[in-house]
């Protein structure tokens, strides 16, 4: 049922741990698309990791990265739908291209597998909500691969930089652009 919840809301569920609530904001057990996160919180993902007391305010977060990635998986099995025969093999490859600095295969792979995703999981009919949803569809697979740090709509002094994935030896930048082109995003 959770995951049914989640495919329907709006939104940014990696916007949602790691920040302190007031309890009325997620001690509430109706399941509702518009405020997801108290359904996380008492399906388990969430926990208490911290109190303000002064302010009367909890900081939620994964348990543990175990439980972190099992909710990552969950969502992602569901919202991405791949081919489960290919997933492991295709997660190893994007695994070495990011840690060789091989952007172009990098590329091709994100090409295939964005390209497979069919036209009827498009959840939203208007332009910024495609490109938001192939947005969270990239960080959804950057999160399964997890082993780097990975940044979303991170603050820049002239903007927004949609994705940043920091490797050991590499830095990416991603700026996405549903039907722009690469020099378009470049550019922005």
């Amino acid at each position: 049922y959770l995951i049914r919840l989640l495919a329907h809301t709006d939104e940014n569920l990696d916007e949602l741990t790691g920040k302190y609530y007031d309890p009325q904001e997620f001690v509430d057990y109706k399941a509702s698309v518009e405020k997801p996160l108290p359904m996380i919180y008492q399906s388990g993902y969430l926990t208490i990791k911290d109190y303000k007391p002064r302010r009367g305010t909890f900081l939620l977060d994964f348990p543990n990265n175990e439980v972190k990635k099992g909710f990552v998986s969950l969502v992602a099995s569901d919202y991405l739908k791949p081919k489960r025969e290919s997933v492991n093999s295709w997660i190893q490859d994007v695994i070495d291209a990011l840690e060789d600095g091989e952007t172009e295969k990098l590329r091709k792979l994100f090409t295939s597998f964005l390209a497979d995703i069919p036209y009827t999981m498009r959840r939203k009919e208007d332009e910024r909500e495609r490109e938001r949803y192939f947005h969270y569809t990239f960080y959804l697979i950057f999160r399964l691969v997890s082993v780097y740090t990975v940044y979303t709509e991170k603050e820049q002094s002239e903007g927004r930089v949609d994705c940043i994935v920091e490797t050991p030896d590499y830095i990416y930048i991603f700026e996405f652009k549903l039907d722009g082109t690469a020099d378009e995003a470049l550019r922005q």
